[in-house]
């Protein structure tokens, strides 16, 4: 395993060899490849040593893209940079205050407001004594400073709220849209980087809003301001000033322009740590079975370490720019203080016009430090947004044809016309099938691992579109019937049961929506899970935890066919649905299942024969064909593949007989 040094060496490397010249070295989404000979095991994947991937998207794009959500906000943000432009101006008052103290009212020189006042009282006041010309300077100060922290305040409770609703708003819209992704685009993201998406990323977007417009309106704002004060005040010394700003312009492009594609680089690490963490935690038993924890634990940290070096070194590249700034900065106020105090001797410059020339000298460092950050921390926004723009511009799963038709209560007659399927265009697992389901029978799916029967079940529940030939539903081609029509019409339970994070009425009445208590019972007691749910402490209210993992693999199952059954399906797709139990919890399951069954289609997978000899139909899949069909019986009398199945299933346990009596029974 290599050490975070090594990694940060080859990914030094890389940079020299410009590799990340508006590029990213890896891409955390790619589909994994698999490691050369000699190399097992999956840390050899994913270490960022892969060839290049370009942008995908341009920083036009990427800011255009704020347009977008900024949508329905934009008062809110016209509101922000109204109070950003206030408060630079209030910003700018105490030199000005300091100039006139040195210039008129040390000097027991009456201010220049006093010429413009009518005679009075109030031009008597300011012109009988310095202490009052003093007096109304500081309350002007004063006067400033309350209105300047009052506008800091609203200024950082208005953009909190603006950043956590369209963080909101982004967070929905994006967990709809990769809810709607095709299975296969949502098995490359994996689990850790679309939570990486959907909550960090997230978050990283939003601050781009102020990074690409509020900041800088403010700032850029100021910067004119004080640059017209100091025009206005002395143009020659200003020019000399200005002499130093070309260097201070070339550090900036010569740094700033490999800061972002670096910050997308380790948002993509950030996104492949997550997926690590999520998927050790997720098979933590696999790990400990083959006492894998130390060398986890040590590859974590290699590729945590490997991020902070990362980091750091950005950190570096941006402290530069900073750096820059700050010299070159204090230098331009040492050059004014020369010049300009030559100017004073000479008697062309007043001193208060000078204290104040220098003061907004260098208060040009405040805007200009904070367009820095603001631009450096849009890097990551963007990286973020790069990420977030990949998912949003991502073809739904299978968006509805133009005049797609609605299903409601179809007779559910389902027909295979030979239809053919591969997950990658040279790959073919289902070839040339044809089947026909009548209305409300039963078709059992048997055939060795790997033969496609779970992707047949997933082609007929439209998981995915056939690649030739066409499902008809009563007739109807599939792909010409609303999804979310079609998809209602189905109920599935499977043989890897997932059950949500919550109690056990919730997982039930995930079947349904608006279902009440007494309907998640009923379907409870249809499931032989009542008993057992009502012998827990809570009851219906008892947490199963993340997926399930305070119940037995029996009770998530009969919890999985409560569910179903809650459902009300016209279509019904079992896959191994009794294989988690016992004996006599799977004959209580079968007594639920053919009452489940009745009056609807119904798709079996089964690897134990036994459960499938009252099937209307048994077809058996062999390397994506369809080999033997017909019934129980027929198969048997065929001396064929389902057959010698059957004998060597049952040759070592019970007479299939028995098992026959057991379903007439039940039938």
């Amino acid at each position: 395993m290599k050490s975070s040094r090594a990694r940060f060496k080859e990914f030094r490397q890389k940079l020299r060899q410009g590799l990340l010249k508006g590029d990213r070295l890896i891409d955390p989404d790619a589909p994994r490849i698999d490691p050369p000979a000699g190399q097992g095991g999956r840390h050899s994947m994913g270490s960022g040593s892969g060839e290049k991937h370009t942008f995908k998207y341009s920083k036009r794009h990427l800011l255009g893209q704020y347009r977008v959500m900024l949508r329905g906000y934009y008062g809110a943000v016209f509101a922000l940079m109204a109070v950003a432009i206030v408060s630079s101006v209030v910003a700018l008052t105490p030199p000005y205050v300091l100039k006139l103290a040195i210039d008129y009212v040390f000097v027991h020189k009456p201010l220049p407001i006093v010429h413009h006042l009518s005679p009075g009282n109030l031009r008597h006041w300011f012109s009988d004594s310095p202490s009052h010309g003093l007096l109304a300077l500081v309350l002007a100060l004063i006067a400033a400073e309350i209105i300047g922290v009052s506008i800091s305040w609203i200024r950082v409770l208005a953009s909190q709220k603006l950043n956590y609703r369209l963080a909101a708003s982004l967070r929905q819209r994006l967990h709809e849209h990769l809810a709607q992704l095709p299975l296969s685009q949502l098995a490359e993201y994996r689990t850790g980087g679309i939570i990486s998406r959907v909550m960090s990323d997230t978050d990283q977007v939003v601050g781009g809003v102020q990074n690409a417009i509020v900041n800088p309106v403010g700032a850029i704002f100021r910067m004119i301001c004080i640059l017209l004060i100091l025009i206005a005040t002395n143009w020659k010394l200003f020019a000399v000033a200005a002499s130093l700003i070309p260097p201070l312009v070339l550090i900036h492009l010569f740094i700033f322009r490999r800061l972002r594609p670096m910050w997308r680089n380790i948002q993509d690490d950030r996104g492949i740590l997550s997926s690590r963490v999520s998927d050790l935690f997720s098979g933590i038993r696999v790990v400990r079975s083959f006492r894998r924890e130390r060398s986890e634990h040590k590859e974590f940290g290699a590729r945590q370490y490997l991020l902070v070096r990362k980091q750091y070194f950005t950190s570096i590249l941006g402290r530069l720019l900073a750096t820059g700034w700050s010299i070159f900065v204090p230098a331009i106020g040492i050059i004014i203080i020369w010049y300009g105090g030559e100017l004073v001797l000479q008697g062309k410059l007043k001193v208060g016009d000078l204290v104040m020339f220098e003061t907004y000298s260098l208060m040009l460092l405040g805007p200009i430090t904070q367009m820095i950050d603001s631009l450096q921390n849009l890097q990551q926004n963007l990286g973020s947004l790069d990420r977030v723009c990949d998912v949003l511009n991502q073809t739904p799963d299978m968006p509805d044809r133009e005049k797609a038709i609605a299903v409601a209560n179809p007779l559910a007659h389902i027909e295979l016309r030979d239809i053919s399927f591969g997950y990658k265009p040279d790959q073919t697992v289902i070839d040339h099938i044809n089947l026909d389901i009548p209305a409300g029978a039963t078709l059992a799916v048997v055939g060795p691992s790997g033969s496609g029967k779970t992707t047949l079940v997933n082609l007929i529940a439209r998981f995915y579109d056939v690649r030739s030939g066409a499902i008809l539903l009563d007739g109807v081609d599939i792909r010409d019937i609303r999804l979310a029509d079609y998809r209602r019409q189905f109920a599935m339970v499977l043989q890897d049961v997932y059950l949500f994070d919550g109690t056990i009425m919730e997982n039930i009445a995930f079947g349904r929506r608006n279902a009440n208590e007494s309907d998640i019972i009923d379907a409870a007691k249809k499931a032989n899970a009542h008993d057992f749910v009502l012998a827990m402490e809570k009851g219906y209210q008892t947490p199963v935890g993340e997926r399930g993992n305070k119940l037995s693999g029996g009770q998530k199952q009969r919890i999985s066919i409560a569910r179903a059954i809650l459902a009300d399906p016209r279509i019904l797709i079992l896959d191994e649905a009794t294989s988690s139990l016992d004996t006599r919890a799977e004959k209580l399951i079968q007594q639920s299942l053919v009452e489940l069954m009745r009056d609807r289609t119904t798709i079996v997978i089964a690897h134990r024969l036994s459960t499938i000899m009252h099937a209307d139909c048994i077809a058996v899949l062999v390397e994506g064909k369809i080999v033997e069909q017909g019934t129980h019986e027929q198969l048997l009398d065929n001396h064929g593949i389902y057959h010698m199945m059957f004998t060597q299933q049952f040759e070592r346990h019970r007479d299939p007989a028995l098992e026959r009596i057991e379903w007439e029974k039940v039938l």
